[in-house]
């Protein structure tokens, strides 16, 4: 009916869904002091404030064009009603307190041109389909979305979108290249404070001749700065923001085909060699420096990344120089470094592999690391050379439970390192190449990502450089598939899964073809070889736990029923006492009439019911207008960051429901992990703040959007560590892919069924 308009009691109950009830009097305290908004206000909908409508309106049918209803209070869901009003183009609610998900009924829109739900505390994964073909702006920052960026090249809203802001955000997995590729009007794209890993696809979103905003920082990136960014036919960068991942390699020469780049933020990566000096100028990241002394005449290039053997508070110039001279320099070889120099002794690492790695609590079996008496070369899992330096590390099946250090970095003589059958989690770190590695085995964890590029390169690493060409599986099986190995170093190629995990590193697979069940036998065998004993043991060990725990259930179930029972009777007592009822007969009318089995029960006072889970993990809010004349929305540019604290000052006042005294509660302060992730946040305050002006710069130069003249240099990525020789391909898909292959579609899904691209999704790297 889209054009036509609708029914206008149709339209009117539509806009009412959003007048959900907050205060138990059936009526929403936000809309009381709008006009319309009623049933019986006698006023047109059309005529509703926040309510726009289009031509044709005959009284009986109704064009609805536009809902902007922002910085209101609104609280409750996002209806899935609103995909009644087939003709709305856009919709502005943001700075409002939605939670819940984004319904499929309004991704389905087929004329919506902007959605603006920032700021609103939404959770659910983000619809991989928007209906509409003149989709062009996509906010949905600041939120709790999880699940994947968009994973399918065929959605309608592809090729008309042209601004993305999905920053704060808890997405996951990688980018797909060739979604990229089909946004062909792209011009700002934001998924900063994400938890997106694997490798940036340089060659896809180099492709975009509009693209000019690109905000990746705060992620899990690993792999090079692509150099695909900047091609002949592109090269339209004005900002890149590519900070605190987990980046390596050097800076791409060819960069200086952003002629007009002046954010280019490369700080906390795992970045070597020096910044091209064709990048640096007094017009580069000059908003950092506003206030610096005119007569500074500071190294330009250090307003880029901090040179190797220096800090800075936050990676950029002023830069400190470590002390130790030359020695300093290998220590502290990153560029655009944070923080104090660094230099750790074997025992240090150790302790802080120790710590990273007992989360979960003390390891099982002997574990002495923590003793300061006791030699390391004695340690339980330690092995040393006739040099007292550590060579090995065996800690199978141990039951470490935390993260692998960056650090183990510092452990330049390691050869093996066995932490397999274990509880890790976080990434693996790239670290790991300034050891002498040969043998690494991280199979059976929860372990994330992607292998970083610069590990699958390293020469004799679980029999790698045959033919010149390194196989990333033989560290480790991508997501998305698996081998009772974990990885390809027996021969054995990794077999894809078709399951939602998303782990590395995988000896099991719950589904191996579509409809499959659970193989039962191979994980017996699994079981058996992690626990030392027959595979007969192994099954006749896990069928008597299955049976404990059956039995143990069924008993808590029984104990939890019969107290539920008296709890129930003992409150229908007290409540038919007060009242006056006969109680007998209350209580049977109750149980006749399902009343108890209809009875709701509170959540506790953060309104967790479970089913939160990470939603909430933390919560950082974007000032949208910190500066006079400055608005966030149109321009794109990144702000100043600040706790959920602040967001609930703004609604000081209002009731807050369950939910929301939950996420008070978390924006606070929590311990552990999620309470690091919410410090760690915090810290980035004044980066965000220095970083406010970027847009400012840009409105203040003439003509800034005029596509300025692209150099004519080559493609090289000027990095030693790259021969020119070298490929990194998947042996699971391609083991004789040609030198310098593009990946296709068929390497990305595989199968329909499979729907899953983080198998394939590691480029070729030459």
């Amino acid at each position: 009916m889209s054009g036509g308009g609708i029914n206008s009691l149709i339209a009117e109950q539509a806009l009412l869904s959003l007048v959900q009830d907050d205060d138990g009097l059936g009526r929403s305290s936000w809309s009381s002091s709008l006009q319309g908004w009623s049933r019986d206000s006698g006023i047109s909908i059309c005529n509703w404030e926040g309510v726009t409508c289009g031509g044709g309106d005959d009284g009986s049918n109704i064009i609805v064009k536009e809902i902007n209803l922002p910085n209101l209070g609104l609280s409750g869901t996002l209806p899935s009603a609103l995909g009644l009003l087939t003709d709305l183009e856009v919709i502005v609610l943001k700075n409002n307190i939605l939670s819940g998900s984004i319904p499929q009924e309004v991704a389905n829109l087929e004329n919506l041109v902007t959605l603006d739900l920032t700021d609103c505390y939404l959770t659910g994964t983000l619809p991989q389909r928007f209906e509409s073909t003149q989709l062009s702006s996509l906010y949905l920052a600041n939120n709790a979305i999880s699940g994947k960026f968009f994973h399918t090249a065929h959605s309608p809203h592809l090729l008309s979108i042209k601004e993305i802001r999905l920053e704060n955000n808890v997405l996951t997995g990688t980018l797909h290249g060739l979604t990229l590729s089909s946004m062909s009007n792209l011009e700002a794209l934001s998924l900063s404070v994400n938890d997106l890993s694997g490798l940036i696809p340089g060659v896809e979103l180099g492709s975009i001749p509009t693209l000019q905003y690109l905000y990746l920082d705060s992620n899990h990136f690993v792999g090079p700065l692509p150099s695909q960014l900047a091609q002949d036919n592109g090269a339209s960068l004005l900002e890149l923001w590519v900070q605190d991942n987990a980046l390596s390699g050097t800076v791409p020469a060819s960069y200086d085909r952003f002629d007009n780049l002046h954010d280019f933020y490369i700080d906390r990566n795992k970045l070597t060699g020096l910044v091209p000096s064709d990048l640096c100028g007094p017009e580069t990241n000059a908003d950092f420096f506003t206030n610096a002394p005119p007569e500074d005449t500071r190294n330009y290039c250090d307003s880029i990344a901090c040179p190797a053997g220096t800090v800075a508070a936050e990676g950029v110039y002023p830069c400190s120089e470590c002390p130790g001279g030359e020695g300093a320099r290998l220590t502290n070889k990153y560029i655009g470094s944070i923080g104090e120099c660094t230099d750790y002794t074997q025992r240090e690492v150790l302790q802080i592999f120790h710590r990273a790695t007992t989360k979960g609590g003390p390891w099982m079996g002997v574990s002495d690391w923590d003793d300061e008496n006791k030699e390391i070369c004695q340690m339980t899992g330690i092995a040393c050379d006739a040099h007292g330096n550590v060579v090995k590390i065996s800690l199978k099946n141990r039951g470490l439970a935390g993260h692998i250090p960056e650090e183990i970095g510092f452990l330049s003589f390691l050869e093996s390192m066995d932490v397999s059958d274990n509880a890790l989690l976080g990434y693996l770190p790239s670290d790991l190449r300034w050891t002498s590695i040969t043998s690494l085995d991280i199979s059976g964890n929860m372990i994330r990502g992607v292998v970083p590029p610069l590990l699958c390169m390293m020469e004799e690493l679980n029999g790698n450089i045959e033919d010149h060409v390194y196989y990333c599986d033989r560290i480790a099986c991508p997501r998305g598939s698996y081998n009772s190995f974990g990885g390809g170093r027996s021969g054995k190629p990794c077999q894809p899964c078709y399951d939602e995990s998303p782990f590395i590193g995988r000896k099991v697979c719950m589904q191996k073809h579509p409809g499959s069940k659970f193989d039962w036998n191979e994980s017996v065998q699994v079981i058996s070889d992690g626990m030392g004993v027959s595979p007969k043991i192994g099954a006749e060990i896990v069928i008597g736990i299955m049976l404990i725990t059956i039995v143990l259930c069924w008993l808590l179930k029984d104990a939890l029923c019969s107290l539920q029972k008296k709890y129930d009777r003992g409150s229908l007592v007290a409540h038919s006492t007060h009242n006056n009822y006969d109680v007998e007969k209350d209580y049977d009318f109750n149980v006749e009439g399902n009343g108890l089995a209809d009875t709701h029960y509170k959540d506790d006072d953060y309104g967790n019911s479970g089913s939160q889970d990470a939603a909430y993990r933390d919560f950082i809010i974007t000032d949208e207008n910190d500066e006079e004349g400055i608005n966030d929305d149109d321009n794109m540019s990144r702000s100043t960051t600040r706790s959920a604290t602040d967001l609930m000052s703004d609604h000081r006042g209002m009731t807050l429901s369950a939910p929301e005294k939950f996420k008070r509660a978390v924006s606070r302060g929590l311990s552990g992990e999620l309470g690091m992730r919410a410090r760690s946040t915090a810290s980035s305050i004044n980066v965000g703040a220095r970083r406010l002006n970027a847009r400012r710069q840009i409105v203040e130069r003439n003509d800034p959007l005029t596509p300025g003249r692209y150099t004519e240099v080559g493609d090289s990525f000027n990095d030693e560590e790259f021969g020119d020789d070298l490929e990194l391909v998947n042996h699971s898909t391609s083991p004789s892919a040609s030198h310098g292959a593009t990946a296709s579609e068929k390497d990305y899904t595989m199968t329909k069924e499979l729907q899953t691209s983080d198998l394939l999704d590691v480029p070729i790297i030459t």
